[in-house]
């Protein structure tokens, strides 16, 4: 084969071509010598581009002419690889004879396209010798300390922000305005997760602007950032739903990157946002000045100039000597420095380069990026940073290919790593890896080297706390688009603009109803390879569209139909022969068609979320599935263990009277991540279980095993067939995550031990009834998690559990220890060690009567629950945070810890300490829950947390009056009285000015003074929750009693109140709920007085049981 230039986008598409042409099925479908001659005239073909296919990869930013020709070279290509695709699945399929022509014909397209290289090679002149790039290793993602240069801008965004800054009527709104690249985003996420920031506002939000907003989009996504679970169609229902949930509130909106210029729009967008609490901000970051002074007319302007020159440099080596000593490295310092001055202050320039040159780190490599004439290029547009194009050119040809199809991502849209590289598989970009090594672990590679050069960032999700999803930062966005062209389009509106013609990936980003419309268009297109739809949840597709689509785009080879309204999947699906990644998850289908079974080139089904029950019974003909999501199924599919190449399953079913299907498992020694097999309780042959071969599946890390069966009653035999199956069940060494649930045996298996599963970091044991002993877990040497719940037989938990090794290294590693529903276990025997135990707790053991393990250094949070038997001392730790005492009667404790944040105690009648003295003592303590019920008289509290202190519950209180002023807590946002029959005022001072949530039960005295209170001053109360008997009050509320601005008001187990009083309702202009439960009495709701649009049904929502 020709030698290629290393690095040219093309060159892995012709490897892919060359390697299809030698294939077995290509050349079994035809003759070999055909096969033999083709590849002859490629070859010549290719070496006549060979010197000049690089230089045409520089020169189509500068000559447009030679831009054409590199599409179209493109766009043949693609030709050629779909029709080898088309005739590889054929011959596969024995569907049509052997004739060679109508290869040869298609296929010599290339070699006549190829023959326009002399156009572009007429002139050698300024020719650029790129080497090829070593592959580039993951790094970790940067954090604040490799963030140089913008203390004094953070500082003076943090005081602003704290500050008062009064603009009258409007929300202040301050701009961060700077070049693409300059760090605005950056700036507002330091700001943003600023400690005193969190403190400081009650709600925050961060949102992404579209290039194409639009004001209904805009507002929907700022209300579900503040409230996932808010939904709406409309602009005036979504922007109501806004300004009542802002009602009120301290609130820090973020929008970063705006561009529209629409003033019109953005005055219509912030109506909703001048109804929070006086000091509420608006951040925005935009390019553009024009749009910070004149649409968005900021209070505030940061104006974001380049990094001075000590900065860059600091940043520089940071990222491209990594460590290194830059004195010991003289000459690469001074070509550094250089090099460094070409970025002009722009942090992500910097970042990307350095890190590119610290994968180049030689005299030799710097001294070419420094001299190559890609800093003297520039696009017909000027749009494309030089230095962010110079790190995509010196990228290897398969990191060039899957980085421009990131292109069919919007900006500011966040994806996941294996999502992404079933995309890549899907495309045929991954396949140039060798033989040794599969296309995930290649595509994991090349995520990890894109992610290296800051082309991804990691994105945090603030639902699951978690940094699994990832970005592309907007100037990175637009090179992507830059160098996919016009194969790669995205449809965010109703129109299509441009050409489609030689586009080969779609995805439509909708919110309207136009999208069979714009379905129909598509079908036009008949080379298509991708269809993504990013449509409103229960978008519907017609029948009639789909049929449309699978009869005209037969080369799909990627479809998502996810979170569509579709309800079934037509029989046309088979037509799409070439397709290898269908996404149908969390869409309307009960049932796939028999048909999708002919689909042999499908790599990755995802399915979750779907109201399946059963699949295909052909389904084992897609002998080329390697990653298949489920929902609950009721059965596998017949001959499962086929598909001999699947690496994702993650739910496996026995089937009741069919415990052999536990041997489908024997050959899918592939599979990845984790699995969960239940009806284990159905096999009983434990030869069945060792077919199943789980020690020869070296890549799973996580086994979920559940032994459920639909038998009440336990006899010897279901005991030892229990017994024997687990046993042979054993997982491999490399098992990360083990759970057992609902075991039937009487005894676990010899292999959980350290030797068997050294690397086993979680393991939970649940339902195991009939197990009195525990094997030896403290050999496991890397356990970090241990759960144990509902072991009924576990009366004594002793020397078994430490196994062999010496009580102190017993359990090194662990880090989380729980003991739950154990209603025997009597006595824990426990030893030094747990060393590393940062939580621990014991919940529901009523017959344990000892003991607690004393000397826990690492511990951080301790909850005991329901233990009322349990004698003993609580554990000593200078780092608990957390401490939880229920239903405990006999724990003594001699003091906290001054660290703690959070106190639960509840239910603890003979509990010995001193209250008065532990509590005065400890000043950070955010969450307090105290029941004195079984305090003979009350203590008299000191409590210090004033400024700490957000959540109060008392519970018991048996005085008239609390010992302590509640307005001296500033910060208290929830406070709970509960059973407090005493109690009949508040201290002199009142409630707190912050208190946002009041719940009030049993507390009759106390009630009957509530017009003494002055809630009808407390405006920042937004919900109100009562449960009393109101004796001698016929109806409630009283007028002017509650606060204009509540939201919720609850009324629970009000035995005797008749008469919602009307008049009390009359100024809640914000409620939104009435929630009334076991109110007997209640003859009937206000008939006037309540508000009458207030949520999205246009009216309060009404939750009432039992009236």
């Amino acid at each position: 084969m020709a030698e290629l230039v290393a690095g040219a986008f093309l060159q892995s598409s012709f490897q892919v071509i060359f390697e299809k042409l030698a294939s077995v099925d290509i050349r079994d479908y035809f003759s070999s010598k055909n096969v033999d001659d083709l590849v002859k005239e490629l070859n010549i073909a290719l070496n006549s581009i060979n010197h000049v296919l690089e230089e045409a990869e520089i020169k189509q930013y500068q000559i447009i002419y030679v831009k054409k020709w590199l599409d179209k070279l493109k766009h043949v290509v693609y030709e050629a690889d779909q029709l080898l695709d088309e005739i590889s699945t054929d011959a596969m399929l024995n569907k049509l004879k052997a004739e060679s022509e109508p290869l040869t014909t298609n296929l010599l397209g290339v070699v006549s396209v190829l023959g326009l290289a002399e156009g572009p090679s007429a002139s050698n002149e300024g020719l650029v010798s790129w080497k090829p790039s070593k592959r580039l290793s993951s790094t970790a993602l940067v954090d604040e300390s490799s963030i140089y240069g913008r203390d004094v801008d953070k500082e003076e965004l943090i005081k602003f922000l704290l500050a008062g800054n009064d603009s009258g009527t409007q929300v202040p709104i301050i701009s961060i305005v700077g070049l693409g690249g300059m760090g605005k985003t950056t700036l507002a996420k330091l700001v943003y997760n600023n400690n005193k920031i969190e403190e400081h506002f009650e709600l925050k939000a961060w949102v992404y602007v579209s290039e194409s907003y639009d004001v209904v989009g805009l507002t929907k996504a700022i209300l579900k950032s503040f409230n996932p679970s808010a939904d709406g169609e409309y602009l005036d229902q979504l922007q109501h739903q806004l300004q009542h949930m802002l009602m009120g509130k301290k609130y820090l909106l973020v929008l970063d990157d705006i561009w529209n210029g629409n003033v019109e729009y953005w005055e219509q967008l912030l109506l909703p946002f001048n109804h929070g609490s006086f000091g509420s901000k608006i951040i925005v970051t935009t390019r553009e000045k024009e749009v910070a002074y004149h649409v968005v007319k900021s209070t505030m302007l940061c104006d974001l100039r380049q990094l001075v020159k000590s900065d860059c440099w600091r940043l520089f080596v940071t990222h491209a000597f990594q460590g290194k000593s830059v004195c010991d490295y003289p000459k690469l310092e001074s070509i550094g420095r250089k090099i460094m001055d070409k970025c002009e202050g722009l942090p992500l320039a910097i970042i990307s380069l350095g890190q590119l040159l610290r994968k180049k780190f030689s005299q030799d490599e710097w001294m070419k990026i420094l001299e190559t004439d890609m800093w003297r290029l520039s696009d017909v547009d000027n749009k494309i940073n030089p230095v962010l194009r110079l790190s995509y050119h010196n990228l290897p040809s398969d990191q060039k290919r899957c980085f421009a199809f990131c292109s069919i991502f919007p900006k500011g849209y966040t994806f996941e790593k294996d999502e992404l590289i079933k995309l890549w598989m899907a495309e045929g970009l991954l396949k140039c890896c060798g033989s040794y090594k599969s296309e995930e672990e290649f595509g994991n590679e090349i995520f990890g080297d894109l992610e290296s050069i800051s082309f991804f960032q990691q994105s945090f999700d603030k639902t699951y706390g978690t940094y699994e999803h990832y970005v592309m930062y907007n100037l990175v966005n637009d090179l992507a688009k830059s160098v996919s062209g016009e194969f790669c389009m995205q449809i965010e509106g109703a129109r299509v603009e441009g050409s489609l013609e030689r586009t080969r990936h779609i995805r439509f980003s909708l919110r309207s109803n136009c999208l069979n419309k714009l379905l129909e268009t598509t079908c036009e297109l008949k080379g298509l390879r991708s269809l993504i739809l990013d449509v409103h949840r229960g978008t519907l597709i017609s029948n009639n569209v789909q049929l449309d689509l699978f009869s005209r785009l037969n080369f799909l080879r990627t479809l998502s139909f996810r979170w569509c309204g579709l309800s079934e999947l037509v029989d046309e699906i088979s037509n799409i022969k070439l397709l290898r990644y269908l996404d149908l998850s969390f869409t309307e289908i009960t049932s796939l068609p028999d048909s999708i079974c002919m689909l042999y080139n499908l790599q990755t089904i995802l399915l979750q979320g779907c109201e399946l029950t059963e699949l295909p019974s052909n389904f084992s003909k897609l002998i080329n599935l390697r990653h298949l999501e489920l929902p609950y199924l009721k059965k596998m599919p017949k001959h499962i263990g086929k598909l001999n190449s699947l690496q994702t399953l993650p739910y496996f079913v026995v089937e009741e009277k069919n415990g052999s299907d536990l041997k489908e498992l024997e050959k899918l020694n592939h599979l990845h991540g984790k699995i969960c097999i239940d009806g284990l309780g159905y096999v009983f042959d434990p030869e069945d279980a060792v077919t199943a071969n789980l020690k020869d599946k070296k890549y799973l890390e996580e086994l979920y095993m559940i032994f459920y069966d639909r038998k009440k009653e336990v006899d010897d035999s279901i005991v030892e067939s229990n017994v024997s199956v687990l046993e042979a069940l054993q997982p491999n060494r490399s098992l990360k995550r083990l759970s057992i649930s609902q075991y039937r045996g009487n005894r676990f298996p010899n292999w959980i031990r350290g030797c068997h599963l050294p690397n086993l970091v979680s393991l939970q044991m649940r339902h195991c009834g009939l197990c009195s002993h525990l094997p030896p877990l403290g050999q496991l040497p890397s356990l970090r998690e241990l759960s144990i719940s509902n072991c009924k037989r576990i009366k004594i938990i002793g020397e078994e559990l430490y196994g062999n090794n010496s009580k102190i290294d017993a359990f090194r590693s662990l880090e989380v220890l729980e003991f739950q529903r154990m209603e025997n276990l009597e006595e824990w025997l426990c030893h030094e060690g747990f060393l590393s135990l940062k939580e621990l707790t014991i919940k529901d053991c009523p017959k344990l009567k000892r003991a607690l393990p004393q000397h826990l250094p690492s511990l951080q949070k301790l909850s005991i629950i329901n233990c009322n038997k349990l004698e003993a001392s609580m554990p000593e730790g200078d780092n608990i945070l957390e401490l939880c005492l229920k239903g405990c009667d006999s724990i003594l404790i001699k003091e906290l810890p001054t660290s703690l944040k959070k106190l639960v105690l509840c239910e603890n009648r003979h509990t010995e300490f001193f209250v008065e003295h532990i509590l005065g003592n400890n000043a950070y303590l955010a969450e307090l829950c105290l029941d004195l019920s079984g305090f003979v008289e009350c203590p008299s509290l000191d409590l210090r947390c004033y400024n700490s202190l957000r959540t109060l519950s008392i519970i018991g209180w048996r005085s008239s009056s609390l010992s302590f002023s509640l307005y001296l807590f500033t910060n208290l946002h929830s406070l709970y009285l509960y059973n407090c029959p005493e109690l009949v005022s508040f201290p002199e001072g009142g409630l707190p000015s912050n208190l946002s949530c009041f719940s009030i039960f049993d507390c009759p005295k106390l009630i009957a003074s509530r017009e003494e209170w002055g809630l009808f001053q407390l405006n920042s109360l937004k919900e109100f929750r009562v449960s009393d008997e109101f004796e001698n009050v016929e109806s409630f509320p009283e007028e002017n009693l509650l606060p204009p601005n509540l939201r919720i008001l609850l009324l629970y187990k009000c035995s005797k109140l008749r008469i919602m009083n009307y008049k009390g309702f009359l100024h809640l202009l914000s409620l939104s709920h009435l929630k009334i439960y076991n109110c007997p009495s209640l003859e009937r709701l206000p008939e006037k007085g309540l508000p009458k649009r207030r949520n999205e049904s246009g009216g309060i929502q009404f939750v009432i049981s039992q009236m």
